[in-house]
């Protein structure tokens, strides 16, 4: 029969059916963790980790990302022991870090520290995108705030915003000088 307006070829449904599996996986997945932080909060399983050494492995974790934009990668952590739970600081540094990384230049400098000072874990992932004007700046931490699915499902940093609440602590998103962000989480010390 001839083809009428609207069919398309198997080749192109194909593509398209792909394309809404992983716009549909690219909300999933966060949802699926914002479920799992109110779940910990519940029952909370926490115990004192080391978040530097968090951040070190979720940052040889995403060592590929790096890599692939060319990043000038720099980690500077310190032991830095807080009350949490282990999935909740790996979920809270992959995110941050997937944040800087998608936003960074080919090229950039992207600079990640763990620090200790006045009884606090101090936790800062600073990199050389394009920055957040300030009306947007508490805005993104809503879910789906940056309604671009290419780039992102706009859960990451309300469900860093939610960690970082249920372990009691302050996150902030800070424009550099010169351009850039820096995402900075502080957490209090279980020493």
């Amino acid at each position: 029969p001839p083809a009428r307006v609207g069919d398309i070829g198997p080749g192109q449904a194909r593509a398209e059916i792909d394309q809404t599996v992983q716009r549909a996986t690219v909300l999933a997945n966060p949802m699926l963790s914002l479920a799992k932080v109110e779940q910990l909060r519940q029952q909370p399983e926490f115990e004192t980790l080391d978040l530097g050494q968090i951040v070190r492995e979720v940052a040889l974790d995403v060592s590929p990302l790096i890599a692939d934009k060319v990043l000038d990668f720099e980690l500077d952590v310190v032991p830095a022991p807080v009350h949490a739970h282990r999935w909740m600081l790996q979920e809270l540094s992959r995110n941050l870090l997937h944040n800087a990384i998608r936003h960074s230049p080919r090229g950039a400098a992207l600079h990640v520290t763990v620090a200790v000072a006045h009884g606090q874990a101090l936790l800062c992932v600073s990199d050389r995108g394009s920055g957040i004007p300030p009306e947007l700046r508490q805005r993104l931490f809503t879910p789906f705030a940056t309604g671009d699915l290419r780039s992102g499902s706009g859960l990451g940093l309300a469900l860093c915003r939610e960690i970082v609440q249920t372990l009691g602590g302050q996150i902030s998103l800070d424009d550099r000088p010169g351009g850039g962000l820096d995402a900075r989480v502080q957490l209090r010390l279980n020493s």
